[in-house]
């Protein structure tokens, strides 16, 4: 069956984050058909496709995938949820990768893992700015 990790992130993202980061979030989050979703997510973590979605009864039985770009900041948002068997630390790998487009101050919380037997997340903050 495997052990289950649950994932929470919820940023603003840089005005200058790049076409293909949001690609790759569109594609997270179910806004591309499946060929581009594949094409996007090709030389990625594996579980990356389904990071946002609920796999595990040992988890609260919740996602979301929200993607939105802000017509007044000409800003992206995301705030994502969901569980996936992060055998490879896909989880830590998706924080390492996002953190750079992040809009926000050394320090400011962007999210949490949690695995299915721990009480106590583990708490992402920004690291650089």
């Amino acid at each position: 069956m495997g052990m289950y990790t649950e994932i929470y992130v919820n940023v603003d993202l840089k005005a200058s984050t790049p076409d293909d980061v949001i690609t790759v979030l569109k594609a997270m989050c179910g806004k591309l058909d499946e060929d581009s979703k594949r094409e996007a997510l090709k030389d990625l973590p594996d579980r990356w496709g389904w990071l946002f979605s609920d796999g595990s009864y040992y988890t609260p039985r919740t996602h979301c995938k929200f993607l939105e770009r802000d017509t007044i900041s000409k800003q992206w948002a995301i705030l994502g949820k969901g569980d996936i068997k992060n055998y490879q630390g896909e989880i830590q790998k998706f924080f390492e990768w996002i953190s750079p487009w992040v809009a926000g101050d050394k320090g400011d919380f962007i999210g949490y893992s949690r695995y299915e037997e721990n009480q106590q997340p583990q708490l992402y903050f920004l690291t650089k700015q």
